[in-house]
């Protein structure tokens, strides 16, 4: 049996980073139909000359519910799936932050009851699931997970270069002279014929110079290695997780006083101090309506207001600033009203 689960979600982006996902996980994209005001992406609809409102809903009164949230800028996500499917495709869905609904659409009185609103019936149980109205909300914790990898923390180099320095020796060098010297003499020869014979005498002259000749010679060695420590590190970090705080909630006409005490104080606030031209008070409702969600974290507003900040600007970009004074007073009213209460 083949099932439909309808997620809404408040921006467009968020649905299809969704829709991405669930075709990641497994599920046709033909089995997957996204609806917004502006250009769709997905599959048209399922039966030709059928509207998608019919084959979604029928003749229900659900599809006005919708129609309103398309209007005030939701977007819908449908997947239509066999029954383990589509309790996959739901528990996804919600833990990407969708308003989900299997089987069939929530009905506008389920709606006004959830918000408290006057008049409203308390919902029955889903289609598809006969007699029950279990909701499972996860309690998730992040753990850590520590890795290793190399990074670099410098290096060594060692260059070799010729470089040259004077040097000076002193080497002793011997030299021959030849010395020609003329002394008298007086004595008579014997043999005169040789005497006067023509003869001649040839002595060298030797000499010593220096001869230069290079040799090398290893007079020192430079050796490279690493050396391998180990050390012990503290990691240190922040791991979050979720924590389930249960209140019974007042009865339907409790929650419409309530609901309508905080409206009309909202209002007054709004006429007080709003200072933008152009902009009406039902622009300035989802900031309080956020600021009074934020009350529920218990935490002082210097804690709370970077994650509202980030989560206010991915739904809402570049409007923190504008939004974030109605932000803080519907969170001090309801920090208000929490301690009184306790």
């Amino acid at each position: 049996m083949r099932k439909t689960v309808v997620g809404t979600f408040d921006s467009r982006e968020d649905a299809e980073q969704v829709a991405a996902l669930l075709i990641e996980r497994g599920f046709d994209r033909s089995d997957i139909d996204l609806r917004a005001t502006g250009p769709t992406t997905g599959t048209t609809s399922p039966s030709e000359g059928t509207s998608w409102w019919d084959w979604l809903f029928g003749e229900s009164d659900d599809r006005s519910y919708y129609s309103e949230r398309l209007e005030r800028g939701g977007v819908i996500l449908a997947v239509t799936t066999d029954e383990q499917g589509a309790a996959r495709a739901r528990r996804l869905m919600e833990a990407e932050g969708a308003e989900v609904e299997a089987g069939a659409a929530p009905t506008r009185e389920a709606d006004r009851a959830m918000r408290g609103e006057p008049g409203a019936r308390e919902p029955t149980a889903a289609a598809g699931t006969p007699g029950s109205e279990e909701q499972v909300l996860p309690v998730v914790e992040e753990r850590l997970r520590i890795g290793k990898r190399p990074v670099a923390r410098g290096a060594v180099r060692v260059y070799s270069r010729v470089a040259e320095r004077p040097v000076e020796e002193r080497v002793p060098l011997r030299e021959e002279h030849v010395r020609v010297e003329r002394r008298p003499a007086d004595r008579p020869i014997a043999d005169a014929a040789a005497a006067f014979r023509e003869d001649t005498i040839e002595v060298e002259e030797t000499a010593e110079e220096a001869v230069v000749a290079k040799e090398a010679h290893v007079v020192e060695e430079v050796a490279v290695s690493k050396d391998v420590e180990e050390r012990v590190e503290e990691v240190r970090d922040r791991v979050r997780h979720t924590e389930i705080d249960v209140e019974r909630a007042p009865d339907v006409t409790e929650r419409a006083g309530a609901a309508q005490a905080d409206d009309t104080d909202y209002r007054r606030h709004w006429t007080e101090t709003s200072r933008t031209p152009g902009l009406s008070y039902e622009q300035f409702d989802p900031a309080y309506r956020f600021g009074h969600e934020l009350a529920r974290d218990g935490r002082d507003w210097a804690a709370v207001e970077p994650e509202a900040r980030r989560r206010w600007e991915e739904r809402n970009p570049g409007t923190w600033e504008r939004f974030v004074g109605s932000i803080r007073y519907a969170w001090e009213r309801a920090r208000g009203d929490r301690r009184r209460a306790a």
